[in-house]
């Protein structure tokens, strides 16, 4: 297994450079947060340093016999504002989380925009594949960039805490101190002990809990294995009703539990657990012994030196209440400062996917606006690979796409033809060779415009859980009657006037219960519609109907020819009569253009592919079907 990057100790330098640049990205998300953050945590600390003061002020009133009528002012004045600054804190607090609430979404869509913006050609890279799980594993324990709000606030609190210990308690601390006996002094200096000894062994302690949850490889690499696949398919997208028909059908709910419920009662796993909580357990431990032996100590203090009349009960209050807020304080330190640097450290995977630059050149070129369609392509001498590998997955293509043409391509799986239309489309950029259209490389233009050339219906095209009609147009606001014309020429017109909402129906469940299911036809028809409605000057069919039935595929073919009318047309389909149609068919096989011709001309060369893959479909299809022209319908 590949060295987690978490294992690795940093320097202090490394975790305050991660601190500082989580602390900037957050920053310029949201301007205001810290400083509301800042506001809030002053208000919320002043309010106990307030109640106490006038605990002391009350009890050393009492002890001293001073004016009821004083007092009672005194406590008219200080309640009202004291429950003013609670309010104020509040306020201020809901405010804070305001912020943070759409300072954590504002993180969480950078993070997903980006993935939707980035080249495709990224998408399935090797670097970009580790990248994802680098950050699955970063949110495993935590709740991404809310731990480094909630790790802030704590640090700050607490040493708001810390001023307010050490600036209400010094005065009581030093009346202590002049009035201390011997006894005092020595108890005094076994607190200080105490103190000490206590604070290393919970930093030493939370230091080892970390290094336990996070970077012991076996901790790791068993919770990979164990862990991390199944809440995946539990709690994502894996696991829905869409899925949960082959469950029931299949009876896997046995299969299920094994990578789900079982884990948890899996020895293997509890140890991981009692593992990475074994830091954590010592270092509270030892954070509640210190707490309770220092506590102990200093009220042994005060008790002393308060029996023998010479401090104020007052002045008791006070430096008891400020010990503890003190011990309190630094305890939260830190643990707070330990969080943080391994929440900062955390979040810097998703910052390198938010900061990932592109790869491919961003042509300046304006693509000319043509009414005519009047656009030619040529591919030149291209080669190509995929991310990861070392096989051609195209290789020194050579040809043209005529204008007005209509071109089928065929071939066997992984003979190259989705590459061909990927590389067109500019989903990757050819390693070899050059894409021009109207004689200049694809490259210098500008890829948003060139894009819009394309109407392309993929083998595994994508339909959203949203309205029909969006589905269609690909945007909230639509023609609606050219929507309803695409859906009938894609012969979708006889489903829509079933559909009690019309173009405003849902498409599956997933946002509304309203929602339609739709067969593997209907929503290849959709996803045919959608091309016909961007009105393209080049349409582009990757197999999308292999779901249908060979007859079925060839009458939409036919039927999108006559729709797509002038414009250029590619096809690709492993049903080689239902390309008859087209002018030109290419015949692709290892990853290279091997045959170029008519239906006719190619069929007649008994030496070529084209003739060896016509007649191994024969062999499975009688010559019984015949319609619109159609001799026989095949499929490889």
């Amino acid at each position: 297994m590949e060295t987690d990057y978490l294992m690795t100790k940093l320097p202090l330098r490394e975790h305050r450079k991660n601190i500082i640049k989580i602390f900037k990205y957050v920053y310029a998300m949201d301007k205001c947060y810290f400083p509301v953050m800042g506001i809030s945590l002053l208000l919320r600390t002043v309010v106990p340093y307030m109640e106490l003061m006038l605990s002391a002020y009350i009890l050393d009133g009492i002890s001293m016999h001073k004016d009821i009528g004083e007092l009672l002012t005194v406590i008219a004045i200080a309640v009202p504002v004291i429950m003013l600054v609670q309010f104020a804190a509040g306020t201020i607090h809901n405010r804070m989380e305001v912020h943070r609430e759409a300072a954590f979404y504002t993180y969480e869509c950078e993070k997903y925009t980006k993935i939707l913006e980035m080249d495709y050609s990224r998408i399935d890279s090797p670097e970009v594949k580790q990248l994802k799980d680098r950050i699955r594993k970063d949110r495993n324990w935590g709740a991404g960039i809310n731990n480094l709000f909630w790790d802030v606030n704590g640090i700050i609190g607490n040493i708001f805490n810390l001023i307010g210990a050490v600036t209400i308690g010094l005065p009581a601390a030093g009346y202590l101190i002049k009035s201390g006996t011997a006894a005092g002094w020595v108890i005094l200096a076994v607190l200080i002990i105490v103190l000490g000894v206590s604070m290393r062994l919970q930093v030493y302690y939370r230091k080892q809990g970390d290094y336990l949850r996070y970077h012991d490889p076996k901790t790791i690499e068993e919770k990979e294995e164990l862990f991390c696949f199944a809440w995946d398919f539990a709690n994502q997208e894996s696991f829905n009703y869409k899925n949960g028909k082959d469950i029931r059908i299949y009876g896997s709910y046995g299969l299920m539990k094994r990578w789900t419920t079982e884990v948890l009662r899996h020895t293997g796993f509890r140890s991981i657990l009692l593992q990475a909580s074994l830091g954590d357990g010592k270092s509270s431990f030892f954070a509640a012994w210190m707490n309770g032996a220092v506590n102990g100590a200093s009220y042994l203090i005060v008790t002393v030196i308060a029996l023998a009349g010479t401090v104020t009960v007052g002045n008791v209050v006070r430096f008891a209440g400020c010990l503890s807020k003190f011990l309190e304080a630094v305890t939260g330190l830190i643990r707070g400062c330990s969080n943080l640097a391994l929440t900062a450290r955390k979040q810097l995977s998703t910052l390198e996917l938010i900061h990932m630059q592109d790869e491919m050149y961003k042509g300046t070129i304006p693509v000319e606006k043509r009414s005519d369609g009047a656009y030619s392509i040529e591919f030149r001498n291209v080669s190509f690979k995929y991310p990861g590998t070392e096989r051609y997955a195209l290789k020194n293509l050579s040809m043209k796409l005529v204008i007005g043409e209509k071109l089928a391509i065929v071939g066997m799986n992984g003979s190259g033809k989705t590459t061909m239309i990927k590389l067109l489309c500019r989903l990757y950029d050819p390693q070899e060779g050059e894409i021009l259209l109207n004689g200049v490389d694809i490259k210098k233009f500008k890829q948003e415009e060139y894009c819009r050339l394309f109407s392309v219906v993929f083998q595994d095209f994508t339909l959203y859980p949203f309205l029909l009609s969006e589905n269609i147009a690909v945007s909230h606001d639509y023609d609606s009657m050219l929507v309803k014309r695409c859906l009938e020429d894609a012969d979708f017109g006889a489903r829509l006037q079933t559909l009690e909402d019309g173009l405003n129906t849902y498409l599956y469940k997933d946002y509304d219960d309203s929602g339609i299911e739709i067969s593997g036809g209907e929503a290849q028809k959709i996803a045919i519609a959608r091309a016909i409605y961007k009105e393209a000057p080049f349409i582009l069919l990757d197999e999308p109907t292999a779901a249908l039935d060979p007859l079925a595929e060839y009458e939409i073919y036919s039927n999108f020819d006559k729709i797509t009318g002038t414009k250029t047309a590619v096809y690709i389909s492993h049903r080689l009569s239902s390309c008859r149609f087209c002018e030109k068919i290419a015949v692709f096989h290892e990853g290279e253009l091997v045959q170029l011709g008519s239906h006719e001309e190619l069929v007649a060369d008994t030496c070529g592919k084209y003739y060896e893959l016509w007649n191994v479909q024969a062999q499975y299809y009688t010559n019984s079907v015949s319609t619109a022209g159609a001799e026989s319908v095949l499929n490889l």
